[in-house]
C-alpha cells in the first residue's frame, strides 16, 4: 500500500494543499466543523438513550430530527479527510494512530448505521439496558475516532 500513499502525496492536488498553510488550515477547520456536527448530534441522541437527554422527547424523535445534521457532519468529514490525508499521506501511512483511526471510523460508521440506528429509532423504545449499552459503545467509538485523529498529529513517526 505504500506505493499508493506515495503516489497520493505527490499528486498535483496534494502538493498544492501541502504548500499552502492557509489551505491546510481551512481544510482542518472544515474537518473539525464536520466532526463537531457529527459528534454533537450523536452525543445528543446517545445522552437521550442514557436517560440524560432533552426533556421528555422520545429518542426516536430526537434521532429522526438530527439525522440530516449527523449525515452532513459525516459527509463533511469524509470529504475533507482525504484532502488532508493526501497532503501528508506517507507520514500518515507510517503513523499507527492513522490506522487506528481508520479502523475505528469503519467500525463506528458500520455500528451507527446498523445497531445504533435500530435502537435509536425503535418504536416503542428499546429496553433501557440495551439502549445504554448501545449509547456507551457509540460514544466510545466516535470519541475514539476523534482521539486517534488528534494522536496522528501528536505521535509522529521516527
Amino acid at each position: 500500500m505504500m506505493p499508493l500513499f506515495h503516489w497520493l502525496q505527490y499528486t498535483p492536488l496534494a502538493q498544492t494543499i501541502r504548500h499552502s498553510a492557509a489551505l491546510i488550515a481551512l481544510l482542518e477547520i472544515i474537518h473539525l466543523v464536520g466532526l463537531a456536527l457529527l459528534v454533537g448530534t450523536i452525543l445528543m441522541v446517545d445522552l437521550s438513550l442514557l436517560g440524560l437527554g432533552i426533556g421528555r422527547q422520545p429518542v426516536s424523535r430526537i434521532a429522526r430530527e438530527l439525522n440530516l445534521f449527523t449525515a452532513m457532519g459525516l459527509t463533511i468529514m469524509l470529504a475533507s479527510g482525504p484532502l488532508i490525508l493526501c497532503s501528508e499521506a506517507v507520514r500518515c501511512y507510517k503513523t499507527p494512530a492513522f490506522w487506528i483511526k481508520m479502523a475505528l471510523l469503519a467500525i463506528a460508521i458500520a455500528f451507527h448505521f446498523t445497531i445504533h440506528r435500530r435502537v435509536a429509532m425503535a418504536e416503542p423504545p428499546a429496553p433501557h439496558p440495551d439502549a445504554r449499552i448501545v449509547a456507551i459503545l457509540s460514544l466510545t467509538l466516535w470519541f475514539g475516532v476523534a482521539l486517534a485523529g488528534k494522536a496522528i498529529a501528536i505521535f509522529q513517526p521516527a
